[in-house]
């Protein structure tokens, strides 16, 4: 399933990863800088990324 379908609202940090074109560290390393926003916590082991809060942490980004 891609990250563009409208069904899908959570991205696991591999699918995040994917978007960007970078590795699974690098996606946490553009959590602390305050680059895309922290994952939500579901429980001990398992965090998801908001589609929607990438989508406008891309848009804040992007020079318009």
């Amino acid at each position: 399933m891609s990250d563009t379908d409208p069904t899908q609202r959570w991205l696991n940090a591999e699918q995040v990863a994917a978007r960007y074109g970078c590795g699974r560290v690098t996606v946490y390393r553009m959590v602390k800088r305050g680059q895309i926003p922290a994952p939500v916590q579901f429980s001990g082991r398992m965090s998801r990324w908001d589609v929607a809060g990438l989508n406008a942490a891309d848009e804040n980004r992007t020079p318009k």
